[in-house]
């Protein structure tokens, strides 16, 4: 490396070094003469950086300048005019000279500020080219010098390029929002179909009932995991939130019979009803008997079990009619239920059987224990446990339990709601206010055998009236010897507490059922035209 005062100067302190060394040099040509014509001085050379040098540097090399030879004489001070004009002389001769070698020299200096000129303009097109290209380090590497520039990307193609990353990103947000999408429906899918089998039967086909124990106080929470482990249900946590969301609240504690058969409503309605304090036999299935069933119909309906399809009971129609015509079965019963028997009719009053209309319409389960007689005797149960509340109303009324219930099965077979059956009742207690019949056409079929089978219209209009039968209440005044059939607690509240009116007749629409009242008889004959004889025609 050359030192900065080497390489840096200015064309003045060129100039002076050059005039010192050439007074130097007259001074020495002034005592002593030269060798030669030619003399020679050093004059800085300045190597300029290029593309492929990463620095600068600058040497000095001697050059030869060739001088037009001159003497220069020896100064002597003049001593007369002449010899001042011979000196003046001279000296504008030595002028001349010096003042050409002035003007090499100014022309030297000038040709070394237009390379340093050159060197600059370089080093600024270098400079802007660097910018140009981003690049900010100097090129050492030949190779690279020969490339040729990189160019920028046009607006175009920049525009394009922000706009393919664009669609790019929304082509990959659409892709996340798809698989979101997706994984939400197949969470939800298999939520719904998870919750939906928990709500179904553990296992349809399985019917074998066990006693579960559900202890006091035990949550809903508590209750679905003693049913999992049970093998009950499918799913505690289910069982939880279904009762929940369903409003099952009021659960009981005790013991309950339950099998992998039954669905979640069905055990949580069973849990509201109660347990007993005790285990009980699992039962095997139901008997349903309806509303209005004679004892022949119910001999038939206890043979069905009401919980499989075409299921059947291990009881049998002659047997059920067997136990209800048992003297000893009766006495029995009566010894247990004094009040309802109190008065159960006589075999000599015409009755056709004793216990008909005491065996409450219900559902009742039976066990691998359970016999007909055990059957029955719950049947009677019940139909006790319905009147207790009424014992004391019923002896109020001067009525009896037998009349009140034989009444209750007449308004059964006359009305088919609520409102109708208050009607029926007080319009039958009307008529036997007045001394008169009570005209039932259900009560002759029942004489006749054909209450309950299945008949056609025109027969149950054209009943034999002057049948002769203490259940012909054409004939015969009161409610008959005993009731007809099994009446609802429905058609027993009636008779208790019938409806106030002025009604004493009354007939039904053979197709609709609807009743119509009349006050007098010949309105009677208008309606049973209208609705009966019209529609059988």
């Amino acid at each position: 490396m050359v030192d900065k005062d080497t390489t840096e100067f200015s064309r003045e302190s060129f100039k002076e070094k050059i005039l010192r060394q050439l007074e130097e040099n007259a001074t020495q040509q002034s005592h002593e003469e030269p060798d030669s014509n030619e003399s020679y001085f050093e004059r800085p050379k300045s190597d300029f950086r290029t593309l492929n040098q990463k620095e600068s540097s600058s040497t000095f090399e001697k050059r030869k300048v060739e001088f037009e030879p001159y003497n220069l004489p020896a100064f002597d001070f003049p001593k007369d005019d002449d010899d001042w004009e011979e000196e003046s002389e001279e000296k504008t001769t030595v002028s001349q000279e010096t003042g050409s070698l002035r003007e090499k020299l100014e022309a030297l200096a000038l040709e070394e500020t237009q390379e340093q000129s050159d060197y600059s303009q370089f080093s600024r097109n270098q400079n802007r080219y660097q910018k140009e290209s981003g690049k900010e380090e100097v090129i050492s590497n030949p190779k690279q010098a020969n490339r040729p520039p990189k160019r920028k990307p046009s607006k175009k193609k920049k525009r394009g390029a922000k706009k393919k990353k664009k669609v790019t990103a929304g082509r990959i947000i659409a892709v996340i929002v798809l698989l979101l999408i997706l994984a939400a429906a197949g969470t939800g899918w298999y939520g719904y179909n998870f919750i939906k089998a928990g709500v179904q039967p553990l296992d349809s086909k399985n019917h074998v009932v066990k006693a579960v124990n559900i202890p006091e106080g035990a949550s809903s929470k508590q209750i679905g995991d003693i049913l999992q482990k049970q093998s009950i249900i499918k799913n505690g946590m289910i069982f939880q939130y279904y009762t929940k969301f369903k409003n099952y609240t009021d659960f009981k504690s005790g013991y309950y019979n339950l099998s992998p058969d039954m669905e979640l409503s069905a055990i949580a309605s069973k849990l509201e009803e109660g347990g007993t304090p005790k285990p009980v036999a699992p039962t095997l299935g139901k008997v349903t008997i309806p509303e209005g069933y004679t004892l022949e119909q119910i001999s038939k309906g206890i043979t069905v079990n009401a919980d499989s399809k075409d299921g059947k009971t291990p009881f049998s129609t002659a047997d059920f009619m067997k136990t209800v015509q048992d003297p000893v079965f009766i006495a029995k019963m009566v010894k247990a239920y004094p009040k309802l028997f109190a008065n159960l009719p006589d075999k000599s009053s015409g009755v056709k059987y004793q216990l008909e209309g005491y065996l409450f319409p219900a559902t009742y389960e039976y066990t691998k224990s359970s016999t007909v007689e055990t059957m029955i005797e719950g049947m009677i149960s019940a139909m006790n446990t319905q009147l207790t509340p009424y014992y004391g109303t019923i002896a109020t009324q001067g009525m009896t339990v037998n009349e009140t219930l034989s009444l209750a099965a007449l308004v059964e077979k006359e009305a088919n709601n609520d409102d109708d059956r208050r009607q029926v009742a007080g319009t039958f207690y009307n008529r036997m206010n007045q001394g008169m019949t009570l005209d039932s056409n259900s009560s002759v079929l029942y004489a006749e055998g054909q209450l309950g089978a299945k008949t056609t219209l025109k027969q149950d209009a054209t009943i034999d009236t002057n049948l002769d039968s203490p259940y012909n209440l054409y004939a015969n005044q009161g409610t008959g010897p005993g009731p007809i059939d099994s009446p609802s607690l429905s058609s027993i509240k009636a008779v208790l507490q019938p409806a106030q009116n002025d009604y004493l007749y009354f007939v039904a629409d053979v197709t609709t059922g609807k009743v119509y009242f009349a006050n007098t008889l010949e309105e009677q004959n208008a309606n049973v035209q209208t609705y009966v004889n019209d529609k059988l025609k």
